[in-house]
């Protein structure tokens, strides 16, 4: 199997996350604005470039690398993996049993009506958003919550502005509004409940009083997290290829087109 993968022609540090990704896996580096002939290709972040462009055309899988939900110190050193989309909609195959990946420990359950109601923003325009007016969507949660909070993502606010810090939040939240924002799956983690409304985000299988189990919602989610300083279940990662490319032949693959046709 030829593997690339594809880095940017920068100093981005997240061209150490897919030197680590694509190097265990066998894969031949290659600049993402100059696709190569591969059977799979590996990219980091969610952007229809060139490379991704070539490899949706050609029906083969594809595999995205981005930000995780929790880390050791060094955000950029760790990432979360999935084929032919991003987050929850990239796929897996099934963990291996008898093995045990590093997670955070899970929190006990706070009552929902114990704390504050927070909606949470993300940045416009993102393409995790596919299309979606992330201000519009508050709009409508603020309708259905009147009595919620609204936090602004700290990305789109002036820098001369001070925000209350997020662990602040996190610690008096007992009820999260989450579009698909990452922090839908911290705020599970600590315990508290959260309304999700993309089935992008990792909180999903989690969304409102759940009755799935959480020890394996968490399970699963610590297998799609590697950084780059371990090595990678290649053998496990690889065992999905067969069926990540029956999905890119039937041209399954995530809308990173912020909506639009891809």
């Amino acid at each position: 199997m030829n593997i690339a993968a594809y880095v940017r022609n920068n100093t981005s540090r997240t061209n150490e996350r897919v030197t680590h990704f694509g190097t265990q896996l066998g894969a031949s580096l290659e600049s993402r604005e100059h696709p190569v002939e591969c059977d799979l290709a590996i990219q980091a972040g969610f952007q229809i470039s060139p490379a991704m462009k070539d490899a949706m055309e050609r029906r083969i899988p594809i595999i995205i690398l981005e930000n995780p939900v929790w880390h050791y110190g060094d955000k950029s050193s760790t990432y979360t993996w999935g084929y032919n989309g991003l987050n929850n909609l990239g796929w897996a195959p099934p963990v291996p049993t008898g093995k045990a990946r590093p997670h955070p420990p899970l929190g006990a359950w706070r009552d929902i009506d114990s704390g504050s109601k927070v909606i949470f923003g993300q940045v416009e325009n993102d393409k995790a958003l596919r299309g979606e007016d992330i201000y519009e969507w508050v709009e409508e949660m603020q309708g259905i919550y009147p009595d919620a909070e609204f936090r602004e993502h700290p990305v789109m606010l002036d820098q001369r502005v001070e925000q209350e810090p997020f662990e602040s939040v996190m610690e008096r939240c007992s009820l999260a509004i989450t579009y698909n924002s990452t922090v839908g799956a911290e705020a599970i983690i600590r315990g508290i409940i959260t309304t999700v409304s993309h089935e992008g985000s990792w909180a999903y299988p989690m969304r409102g009083v759940s009755s799935y189990p959480r020890d394996k919602w968490i399970t699963d989610l610590s297998w799609r997290h590697w950084s780059t300083d371990e090595d990678i279940d290649v053998d496990w990662i690889l065992s999905g290829y067969d069926e990540a490319l029956a999905q890119a032949q039937r041209g399954e693959y995530d809308n990173m087109s912020n909506g639009r046709d891809q």
